[in-house]
């Protein structure tokens, strides 16, 4: 993929119909039936327009997911007040089984390229690194704030809660778990961890926001 520089207007405009069509393509089909030409004949632009841009199908779905992670964080931002923090988790959380709800094809597709990719491949890191650093953030400004116990590894405790969050998105894949239940295992999952190695008044606060998520589910059910 070529380095990234200032776009103009019209390329601008260009770029996001071009990652929109690959988006909806995939979402309607999944990742086999997205069609380089049948990308560049719906995104109005020639094949070699296209090639010139994009080498391959995979670095055209990388592209369209960095925008779409891109915009998905800048709305969780919008709606997450308080900066990073566990309540900034959770809506991470929350954001992301509303996106697999609203988009499963497109999801399902993210999640197996990303079983496929390779350690250090830019995949890996914008799915799995960039995902740990963003919980690290949180979880180092919840150490700071005395909301965490000292002896906490916020490394650790980061890469286990991506490893939560991945493995919910698996389990729905395979069909171990239903895309009506992901949110509600999501936001238990991180509570239930973050329980764990919390005190003082945010351990309480948790506390009780995960003893209402499990009531409401049980409501619904």
């Amino acid at each position: 993929m070529s380095e990234k520089k200032s776009l103009t207007p019209r390329q601008e405009e260009r770029r996001h119909r071009i990652l929109g069509v690959a988006r909806q393509m995939v979402a309607d089909h999944g990742y086999g039936g997205m069609v380089m030409s049948e990308v560049a004949e719906r995104a109005e632009v020639s094949p070699t327009t296209l090639y010139n841009l994009y080498n391959t199908k995979d670095e055209l779905l990388l592209e369209a997911l960095r925008d779409f992670m891109v915009t998905s964080y800048q709305q969780v931002g919008e709606v997450s007040d308080a900066g990073p923090g566990w309540k900034y988790l959770l809506n991470v959380v929350e954001y992301g089984a509303a996106l697999r709800a609203s988009e499963p094809a497109y999801a399902e597709a993210i999640t197996d390229a990303l079983l496929r990719s390779s350690q250090g491949d830019a995949l890996t890191e914008l799915l799995l690194h960039a995902v740990r650093q963003d919980f690290l953030l949180s979880l180092e400004k919840m150490m700071r704030r005395g909301e965490l116990r000292p002896e906490v590894d916020t490394e650790h405790l980061a890469t286990i809660l991506l490893g939560n969050y991945w493995s919910t998105f698996l389990l729905i894949n395979k069909g171990l778990e239903a895309i009506s239940r992901m949110k509600v295992s999501l936001l238990v999952n991180i509570l239930s961890v973050l329980i764990a190695s919390s005190q003082g008044a945010a351990r309480e606060e948790m506390t009780k926001t995960l003893e209402e998520i499990r009531r409401e589910a049980a409501s619904d059910a």
